[in-house]
Formats: C-alpha cells, sequence, structure tokens
C-alpha cells in the first residue's frame, strides 16, 4: 500500500508538472498572436498611409493641370482684352515705366519718362566706337536686373518688344576710322546695347534695335551740353499694332 501510494503521489507529481508546462506556454502563445494582430494592424495603417498620399498625389497633379490651364486661359484673354483695347497697351507701358523708375537705383546716367527709358552714351560706350566700355558694362547691370525682374510681369500672349534705339548728336562724322556717318554709329551702339541685355538673360526675340542718328534731337542747341544730351539710347516698350516705324 505505501509502494502504490508512492507511485500514486508520483504519478499524481509527473501530471502536476506537465500540466504546468502547459500551462506555461499559454501566456507565449498570447504573446505571439497579439503581436501578430499588431504588426497586421501596423501593415494595414501604413497601406492606409499610402494610399491616401497616392490620392493626395493625384489631387496635387490634377490642381497644377487645372492651375496651368487656367494661367494659359487668364494670358490667352488678357492678349484678347489688349487687342481690343489698344488704350490698355498705354496702361501697361505707363505701369511698366513707373516700376523701372522705382526700382532703378538713382543716377545720372538713367533718366525714365512716362514712355520711355533713356540712357546717356558717353559713361557707357566707347569714343567714337559703337561698343560699350568696361565700365559702361558695370554702370549698366543694375539696368539689366531690373529689366530682368520686370520683363515677367509683361502680358506673355502680348506682342510687345523693347525696341532699343541709338540717337546721336547732330554733328558730323570726321575722319573716324569706324564709320562713315552717325547712321553706322547710332546703329552699333543700340545693337551693342541689344547684345548686352541678351547676354544678361532676356529674351532676344523680345528686342530690337535701330539706330535713328540726329534725326530725333532731344535739344537743338548747338552747345556741347546739347550735343551730350543727344547722344543716347532710348529704350520703349512697343506693341505689335502700335510699334514705332
Amino acid at each position: 500500500m505505501h509502494l502504490l501510494l508512492r507511485l500514486g503521489r508520483t504519478g499524481l507529481l509527473l501530471l502536476s508538472g506537465a500540466h504546468g508546462a502547459v500551462a506555461a506556454a499559454e501566456p507565449c502563445a498570447d504573446l505571439v498572436r497579439q503581436s501578430n494582430a499588431q504588426l497586421e494592424a501596423m501593415r494595414r495603417h501604413a497601406a492606409g498611409i499610402e494610399n491616401s498620399l497616392q490620392r493626395l498625389n493625384e489631387a496635387l497633379l490634377q490642381a497644377e493641370h487645372r492651375n496651368a490651364e487656367q494661367t494659359r486661359e487668364i494670358e490667352r484673354l488678357q492678349a484678347e482684352l489688349l487687342a481690343q483695347d489698344p488704350h490698355r497697351h498705354d496702361a501697361v507701358k505707363r505701369e511698366f515705366y513707373r516700376a523701372l523708375r522705382r526700382r532703378l537705383p538713382m543716377s545720372a546716367l538713367y533718366e525714365v519718362l512716362s514712355d520711355r527709358l533713356i540712357i546717356a552714351s558717353d559713361p557707357v560706350f566707347i569714343f567714337g566706337k559703337g561698343e560699350l566700355g568696361a565700365e559702361g558694362h558695370e554702370r549698366l547691370m543694375p539696368l539689366a536686373d531690373v529689366l530682368q525682374g520686370l520683363v515677367p510681369q509683361l502680358p506673355a500672349q502680348s506682342p510687345w518688344r523693347l525696341r532699343i534705339e541709338g540717337h546721336s548728336d547732330r554733328r558730323p562724322l570726321r575722319a573716324n576710322p569706324y564709320f562713315e556717318s552717325n547712321w553706322e554709329l547710332s546703329a552699333s551702339r543700340a545693337l551693342s546695347m541689344l547684345r548686352f541685355l541678351v547676354d544678361q538673360g532676356l529674351d532676344k526675340d523680345r528686342l530690337s534695335a535701330v539706330g535713328l542718328a540726329e534725326t530725333r534731337l532731344r535739344d537743338a542747341g548747338q552747345d556741347k551740353s546739347a550735343h551730350r544730351r543727344n547722344r543716347r539710347i532710348e529704350v520703349h516698350l512697343e506693341f505689335a499694332d502700335a510699334a514705332a516705324p
């Protein structure tokens, strides 16, 4: 009886040990299930975020496309409005030169009127030549910077152009080894100004150059001051239907 009892107790003891191992394994299995469930929830959340980002990108692309279409339509309507109302050209010009006057630094080199910009020739061109001097390039850089900021504000679809005019004084050239007359000199200087602006980033298709010699004097006097005032470059904002001949 005593042996059987011990065996019985041993059996009970062994049975109790097996039951404890099963009981210990159950919390681990629960942790694994919980971890798997959390991972699955995180994957679903990440997939939801990815889908949301994709929808957002698609919406942004559509908005950019609509904005581009609206911009083109606005530019088209502006061009039509300007074509139908030529007086608006004058308003655009006035605002252009007002902005130019505000932004250009104070200098005796420039004179900004309501319909044109006047640049003195003597401080920027080499004497008797059509080329800009090194100091001339430096002195004209503020103008190039301002024009680069203003030109993009002009109606892109409108047929505007910056017309660069070269003007001379009324005295005929004598013994000039480079030019036969003021016509060639003034044209060369206008072209040099155009090339300078193109080199600084302005669109060559929006620029034109012409030499007018002494045909449009600012000052009819005969003294040195009058001659100096007449030697100049003028920049005009022109539209195709109102361009100067």
